[in-house]
């Protein structure tokens, strides 16, 4: 073990601010300024693996080590404050959520308390999955990642008690780089897998961990000391800065952070830098202390709070973010602080069997909060039936895996051109091509257009426009239909379908000149109506309370706006706009239910199977029409 791992050190209670502020800045709201401030977890994964590693190490080498007194020192340092969230967590969903929705809320806390919540999260993630917005305890996946890593790495470590330093550096090495190579290769097939499972972030910890038992030498000149403090920064801050969330990450994206990390820790060591001394400042230092507490605290604050009321401004998101604060000071000096010492602090098996009975507490009363809010509540059948729809799955009739592919199909090789892209001599070949918002339009087009063939492709993840840019699996699909598929094989009409911002415009039209080379006819499908939240949820909230007027309130405006900017400008390319914006609110009285009166939409704006079925007969004659080119259709034409 080095000796900086042995004694406390402030400037990585400043990291740790470091880490906790670009998360909570990240999650709440102000993600277009730190867009790539999730790596705050990846920070802390190192502190981990550094501060743990050297603790353990220093207990084995003095002969003192015990497994029951090291998770005796994980139960008083993390228990106390996560319990305290989860009776928040429990209340808060008895008072504010549906009595449906809160099923999902005791199985991740569940799942949390057992401390699998990654494996829970990384088996419901898919690209229409919006439980997060409403899943309050989505931030604990890296509790259990770190505590399933420490199951075993402890054990491990005293296993290996009797090797010499190097043999075990030489196998931790290994270890971590072959960790390091299943998150590079998993990334590309699986990036919820790499995200969430333990097995691709051990290297992140074990990183720390080899720096801990002293993997890089120890620095004798404090300006090397500084340039590498420097350039750890820079590492770092790049990271929080430049990535986003269409990175690939973790694997190769989550290098530099864990690198920078390092430099930072390891530069400390041998005495302080100046960027030492600017983590080592109290305030810093402060918000490192309590960054524990407010990981915890952040989440729920935002996610409960935005269910009270909309975090539509810049005042309210930093309402919910001072909130946070408060309750992470208090969580600190009154729950955390005190269970560390005296009187709190016990025999180490008497702690976890306090442990254990505080966790079967938790357990019975999450089993006791659904039967309790139906009972209390009592929610009309009609209004949990619309809330149900949230969770809708589309999957199937958007042809997700096949000619739709998303995060969970995330190859270029997964799409089926034979079936997707087969051509007909006999009727009319329309081509598809968008993200999630053309492949919701498929199951329309397919009821509605009896008399034409139907080409989709479609991927999440980027735009139908020249240049276009973001997940990989989308461009390579986007760059193979318009630079190889439609110069060899033109089709009669291409239709464009995405979730269409300002910003798309000059590439939209620049690509609507490149297809016409390419096809008789292209067709823009305008943006649809769009929700801060999602649509049945809303719809729910207004049954049950009886408010008409609620669903107006959660409209984003900004789409009639971008609307009408690309109704102006399509048309003078030549090719066709047909506003879907129109076709759903005709007259400004938009459409919520099909006729079987079910949510048109199932989430913010994906429209449901009969919601697309609805809404394309009302464009049929636009979007089916062989007419002159250059117009504005909507509905009525």
């Amino acid at each position: 073990m080095t000796a900086s791992a042995s004694f406390h050190r402030n400037d990585i209670d400043g990291l740790r601010a470091v880490a906790v502020v670009s998360v909570v800045l990240y999650h709440c709201g102000f993600a277009r300024y730190f867009p790539g401030g999730f790596v705050g977890v990846d920070i802390f994964f190192v502190i981990s693996g550094f501060l743990i590693t050297g603790i353990v190490s220093s207990d084995i080498e003095r002969g003192r080590f015990s497994l029951v007194e090291f998770y005796n020192r994980r139960v008083r340092r993390i228990f106390p404050a996560l319990f305290t969230v989860y009776a928040f967590v429990l209340a808060a969903s008895f008072l504010i959520l549906m009595p449906s929705e809160i099923s999902a809320v005791i199985r991740n806390t569940i799942s949390s308390l057992l401390f699998v919540s990654n494996v829970n999260f990384y088996s419901q993630a898919g690209y229409f999955d919006t439980s997060s917005d409403f899943n309050a305890l989505l931030h604990t996946w890296s509790l259990s990642v770190e505590e399933q890593f420490y199951v075993f790495f402890p054990l491990a470590l005293n296993f290996m008690r009797h090797l010499s330093r190097r043999v075990v550096l030489t196998i931790l090495g290994v270890v971590a780089v072959l960790s390091f190579a299943a998150s590079v290769f998993m990334v590309q097939q699986d990036a919820s897998a790499a995200f969430y499972l333990v097995q691709y972030r051990t290297w992140e910890l074990l990183a720390g961990g080899l720096l801990s038992l002293g993997l890089a030498p120890r620095l004798s000149s404090p300006r090397t000391a500084n340039v590498l403090a420097v350039l750890g920064l820079v590492l770092v801050a790049g990271s929080i800065f430049l990535l986003n969330n269409t990175s690939p990450f973790p694997g190769l994206g989550a290098l530099p952070v864990c690198l920078g990390t390092c430099l930072l820790i390891h530069s400390g060591s041998s005495g302080q830098t100046m960027v030492g001394r600017l983590l080592s400042l109290p305030p810093v230092r402060f918000v490192g202390l309590i960054s524990y507490s407010l990981y915890l605290w952040h989440w729920p604050v935002w996610v409960f709070g935005n269910q009270v009321h909309e975090a539509h401004t810049f005042a309210i998101r930093v309402s919910y973010i001072g909130l946070s604060f408060v309750l992470a000071a208090l969580s600190w000096k009154f729950i955390e602080a005190p269970f560390r010492v005296r009187p709190y602090r016990t025999a180490p098996v008497r702690t976890l069997g306090y442990a254990s009975l505080g966790m079967v507490t938790v357990l019975i009363a999450s089993l006791l909060v659904p039967p309790a809010a139906s009972a209390y509540w009592r929610v009309p059948p009609q209004v949990e039936e619309v809330a149900a729809f949230a969770n809708y799955d589309a999957n199937k009739s958007y042809r997700t895996g096949e000619c739709f592919l998303t995060s969970e199909f995330n190859k270029f090789s997964m799409y089926r051109q034979d079936s997707c892209l087969a051509l007909s001599d006999k009727k009319p070949n329309y081509l598809l091509v968008g993200d999630s918002h053309a492949a919701h339009m498929y199951p329309g087009m397919l009821a509605e257009g009896k008399d034409i063939n139907i080409l989709q492709a479609s991927a999440s993840g980027c735009k139908p426009i020249f240049d276009t840019y973001g997940d990989k699996r989308c461009t390579d699909l986007v760059k193979f239909v318009f630079n190889d598929f439609l110069p060899r094989h033109p089709v009669d009409t291409v239709v464009l379908s995405a979730l269409w911002v300002d910003s798309d415009l000059p590439g939209l039209l620049r690509e609507i000149a490149e297809l016409k080379r390419y096809s008789k006819r292209v067709v823009v499908l305008g943006p649809i109506v769009l929700y801060d939240v999602a649509l049945p949820r809303v719809l729910a909230k207004s049954l049950y309370e009886k408010d008409e007027a609620l669903v107006a309130t959660h409209r984003v405006s900004a789409v009639k706006g971008t609307d009408r900017l690309f109704a102006q400008a399509v048309p003078k390319t030549g090719a066709d706009y047909v506003s879907v914006y129109d076709a759903i609110c005709p007259a400004g009285a938009c459409t919520l239910w099909t006729d079987d009166n079910k949510p048109i939409q199932f989430d913010y704006g994906h429209l449901t199977p009969e919601g697309s079925e609805l809404i394309v007969s009302r464009i049929a004659p636009a979007l089916f029409s062989t007419g002159h080119a250059g117009t504005q259709k909507t509905a009525q034409n």
